[in-house]
């Protein structure tokens, strides 16, 4: 477990790592196949039916399980942002096992992200865990998805809306808090993206590359969080005049 650079936790988790929805913009897998790949293909742990030769196949950590026992201070977790826990590969024994120690340590908040609410719906989450899908295209594209994260039973249901590369013109009323940032890589990434998303904006933002979203997007987005009243937390990545850090309604930061 480490101290994460990730705005809105203290520490990143990881009894799982690795994806079989393979993204372009991921930055899990970049990782996976750059400095992280002798780390990982070490690890006989494969999910069933997966490549062992491809370091991003999901993998199980065992002896991770344990490390948030080891920080006594109440903290925010970022758990399996490597990869996917719901993935359709992963074994269910390796999910409840997870589950299971998230319950163990109640006093920390564990955030979940998923590309695959269909499956978490499947699960029961501990009153100390955070539930998110990741919505970043055109809504049309990505509302099916998103809105099976109704059926996730969570003390807390939110929208990573990173990277924004499309409209989203609404917003259900049950969600509990929103995420919005754009896309980092490097200059070559950026600029790919920059054809295949029209509307975007590649530029160097506090010393990095990124894929800007339109500002229309990101208005009409906080516009519609206002109509339902659903906090908002814009990331540092994100090219924006007016930051705000907010949490889900009474969430201490």
């Amino acid at each position: 477990m480490n101290k994460t650079t990730i705005e809105y936790c203290d520490y990143s988790w990881n009894p799982l790592t690795g994806c079989t929805k393979r993204c372009s913009y991921c930055y899990a897998n970049r990782l996976a196949q750059g400095w992280l790949r002798n780390i990982y293909s070490a690890n006989p742990a494969v999910a069933p039916g997966c490549d062992p030769s491809d370091p991003f196949s999901p993998r199980y950590w065992y002896s991770r399980l344990s490390q948030p026992g080891t920080v006594k201070r109440p903290s925010k977790i970022f758990t399996v942002d490597m990869g996917d826990l719901f993935d359709p590969a992963v074994p269910q024994a390796w999910i409840y096992a997870v589950l299971d120690h998230v319950l163990r340590f109640y006093w920390h908040t564990f955030i979940f992200l998923t590309k695959q609410p269909q499956r978490a719906a499947a699960f029961t989450f501990p009153p100390n865990a955070w539930a998110g899908v990741t919505v970043n295209n055109a809504y049309q594209e990505s509302a099916i998805t998103a809105l099976r994260l109704k059926e996730v039973n969570a003390t807390v249901r939110f929208f990573s809306i990173e990277p924004l590369l499309g409209s989203i013109p609404i917003l259900p009323a049950w969600v509990n808090w929103v995420i919005v940032g754009a896309m980092t890589g490097s200059a070559k990434t950026v600029l790919e993206h920059a054809e295949q998303y029209p509307g975007t904006q590649p530029m160097k933002h506090n010393g990095k590359w990124t894929l800007q979203p339109h500002p229309d997007w990101v208005n009409t987005l906080l516009d519609e969080a206002a109509r339902h009243g659903i906090k908002v937390f814009l990331k540092d990545n994100l090219d924006w005049s007016l930051r705000r850090t907010e949490w889900p309604r009474g969430i201490k930061p």
